[in-house]
């Protein structure tokens, strides 16, 4: 993907996350899908501008997204996974942390990823050569996060279980951080965290785009056999994984 292509869907996802904001000032119609799970009007109304975009500037590349009909990419190498809001509680809450994602899937790897954090004007995303990059208000910044000296574990807001909380006993970290959405995964590629265990059910348009950002930064996303996790899944449904960032390689193996 070359650098004018970057910069259009920097465009497309910045676009994406203005509505998000538009559309809850103006105040959200909420609905409950099969899984009892919140999607709001914002939902999908990005969806819908997120899809049209894409196909509109890479017509040959197939979308799946989370709040549309899902397309077949049985026989693709190629593919968009979309997650329109990720978050969508805390959205509904007209709390910050919430984020748009889009990840570009090659050959069952998440190559591209783009996250942005609509709040805060906050994107992360990878460059033309798969370089991790953090854009504010506009402009690109430098990974300023301060490496602290201990271990950061970063966990879910809302699916804190029993397997998560023997993991964290069996292991020493100095800090450990609750945030939802996609947030952990830019928090491990970003360095403020260096751990993230995820046991329980995810989907791949919840995990792509982080995945290929901490990937970018040295970083891995592995199953509990060790795997790095693959994509394009019957189903969609990620297995428990663990993503980490370099440092905590090399505690592990130590």
């Amino acid at each position: 993907m070359d650098k004018r292509f970057i910069q259009e869907i920097k465009e497309i996802i910045t676009s994406a996350g203005r509505i998000a904001l538009d559309v809850r000032e103006r105040g959200l119609e909420i609905k409950t899908k099969e899984d009892n799970s919140p999607v709001t009007n914002a939902d999908i109304q990005i969806s819908d501008y997120i899809f049209t975009k894409l196909l509109e500037i890479m017509p040959s590349i197939p979308v799946v997204c989370e709040e549309r009909t899902l397309v077949d990419i049985t026989d693709k190498k190629q593919f968009w996974l979309i997650d329109p809001i990720d978050g969508t509680r805390s959205f509904i809450k007209n709390n910050d942390s919430f984020t748009v994602n889009i990840a570009m899937i090659d050959d069952k790897t998440p190559t591209f990823g783009f996250v942005y954090l609509p709040s805060k004007d906050r994107l992360y995303f990878t460059d033309e050569n798969m370089d991790f990059c953090i854009q504010e208000n506009g402009k690109i910044v430098g990974n300023n996060k301060h490496k602290k000296d201990g271990l950061v574990a970063v966990v879910s807001s809302h699916n804190f279980n029993s397997e998560t909380e023997s993991y964290l006993k069996e292991n020493e970290f100095s800090e450990i951080i609750a945030v939802p959405s996609s947030i952990k995964l830019c928090m491990i590629a970003e360095g403020a965290g260096d751990v993230y265990p995820k046991f329980g059910p995810t989907m791949e348009w919840d995990t792509a785009a982080g995945h290929a950002l901490v990937k970018s930064a040295g970083g891995s996303v592995r199953t509990l056999l060790g795997e790095e996790m693959g994509y394009a899944k019957e189903g969609f449904l990620n297995p428990d994984f663990i993503a980490a960032n370099k440092k905590w390689a090399e505690f592990t193996l130590n």
